[in-house]
């Protein structure tokens, strides 16, 4: 692998927002993703999981969650917001790398 300034170990929520925090400081994170996908968990939970805490509280940094901020959303609406984040132009997600050690 080429150098890079820091390499992040998965693709979630947290993945997501710690690349995000990077970028904002001058880094350039490379996220690696194991499944074919960011954020690829989601999806597989029940269709009825919602958050447990409102929108307003689980915004990813730079892009707030849309819609009532006092809601809890439903799985599909957490999975298309997600997507729609790993999907901004600035984030270097490379999907098919499992990390298997450090």
């Amino acid at each position: 692998m080429e150098d890079v300034d820091v390499a992040v170990i998965g693709g979630g929520q947290s993945g997501l927002a710690a690349a995000h925090s990077l970028l904002c400081e001058g880094l350039r994170p490379v996220v690696l993703e194991a499944s074919d996908a960011a954020a690829k968990s989601w999806p597989r939970y029940d269709d009825s999981l919602p958050l447990f805490s409102p929108a307003r509280y689980r915004s990813l940094p730079g892009m707030p969650f849309p819609g009532d901020r006092d809601r809890h959303p439903h799985r599909d609406e957490v999975t298309a917001y997600l997507t729609s984040y790993a999907a901004r132009p600035d984030a270097d997600i490379r999907t098919g790398h499992r990390v298997t050690g450090v």
